[in-house]
């Protein structure tokens, strides 16, 4: 697996689409670490039953849930509450290493923590649920633990392992996930860094000036007009010379205190909707659009997704279309295709034509200031094509 060192070293703007395939590639690339870990877990495991003799406490089925009965005054035994020390710890790792010696497992308690059960059953009594429960029971021998504290324990202290400054390379990746995935980059981050959320929330709030705020505004012409005429007051620029420029980041934190938005959400509404909405001056049929973007990728030198350089491919195209429009329109259509970042592309692209024939049939929305500099929608003579 590359290292984090050297996953964006060829990347030289990070606002190409690409770096974060590069990065979903390498999510994948983790997911499918845990995915051969719980394999050999269930091939180990599968017929492995709790024979030693536990507390009550750590009899749930369920390990991903918290013990909702408590101790009464028939039960002598009770157990802890409070965060689990360092003694713990040190036992559940003696626990663990005797678990890898006795049954010739992998050595990665950072699968276990990270592993997530989305596409299985969740049920008690379902193989992976099971082998996962067998192996945090182990764990918590002897120990004065729910199987739950235990589990949450390991999800935290050893799914997040990495601790201290974050280095120039994780926070280029950090600033990649944060500009394109803003909703999910803690998430993200977590997983491509291995660190804990919290921690990459702080980081987040010292490099943004405060983190991802979690409310989104539901965009209409009359939120569109008032984000256009601030943009055009806080650059001094009218209209037309608004097209494929940047902005300083004094303009958008302007912008994001007027609209109580963080400012990278503003800037994908502008680049990846109301830029093209604006500057593209005919009736477009989104459908048509995709194909053509699909042939020109797929006549390229291009050998996988994450390779496409989506501001060449937009070269191609009319004036006031944006990569990053093009790039989510297209990807909209292959996202669902199992691994497809490291599939051939001719085979990515298939899939996409095949969704396409499927999609129906939808004009780009197109808007324009009228007479009293109110934006309005613009309707195109249906017989007009592109």
């Amino acid at each position: 697996m590359m290292g984090l060192e050297d996953l964006l070293s060829e990347c030289d703007d990070l606002n190409e689409p690409s770096c974060m395939d590069k990065i979903l590639m390498y999510l994948e690339e983790i997911k499918e670490e845990d995915d051969m870990f719980m394999e050999a877990l269930l091939d180990k495991l599968r017929a492995e039953e709790i024979t030693w003799e536990q507390p009550w406490y750590q009899q749930n089925t369920s390990i991903s849930r918290p013990l909702k009965e408590r101790c009464d005054n028939k039960k002598e035994e009770t157990y802890r509450t409070d965060t689990i020390c360092k003694e713990e710890n040190k036992l559940i790792l003696k626990n663990w290493h005797e678990l890898i010696a006795e049954y010739d497992i992998p050595d990665k308690l950072i699968c276990l923590a990270r592993w997530k059960n989305k596409d299985k059953s969740r049920l008690p009594n379902t193989p992976e649920e099971r082998v996962r429960r067998f192996v945090v029971s182990y764990l918590a021998r002897g120990l004065q633990r729910t199987s739950f504290q235990i589990f949450r324990h390991i999800q935290t202290y050893y799914g997040g392992p990495v601790k201290g400054h974050y280095s120039e390379a994780e926070e280029r990746i950090m600033k990649v996930c944060f500009k394109h995935h803003p909703n999910n980059a803690v998430v993200l981050l977590s997983m491509v860094l291995g660190r804990e959320p919290r921690g990459i929330y702080k980081r987040l709030q010292q490099l943004y000036n405060g983190k991802p705020v979690k409310k989104r505004i539901k965009w209409n012409l009359d939120l569109a007009t008032k984000f256009l005429k601030l943009l055009m007051k806080y650059t001094g620029l009218p209209l037309e010379e608004l097209k494929n420029r940047r902005f300083d980041k004094e303009v958008w934190l302007k912008l994001g205190k007027k609209f109580d938005q963080h400012y990278i959400y503003l800037q994908s509404f502008w680049y990846d909707s109301l830029h093209v909405q604006l500057f593209v001056k005919s009736s477009v049929k989104i459908k048509k659009l995709r194909k053509k973007a699909l042939k020109i990728i797929l006549e390229s030198p291009y050998q996988i997704w994450s390779d496409i350089r989506w501001k060449d491919v937009i070269k191609h195209f009319p004036d006031g279309f944006t990569h990053r429009f093009l790039y989510k329109l297209c990807r909209n259509l292959v996202y669902k295709k199992r691994k497809y970042l490291k599939r051939p592309l001719a085979d990515v692209v298939s899939f996409a034509f095949s969704n396409l024939k499927n999609g129906r049939k939808r004009r780009l929305r197109t808007v324009r200031l009228n007479e009293q500099n109110e934006l309005e929608a613009v309707v195109y003579n249906k017989l007009r094509t592109d």
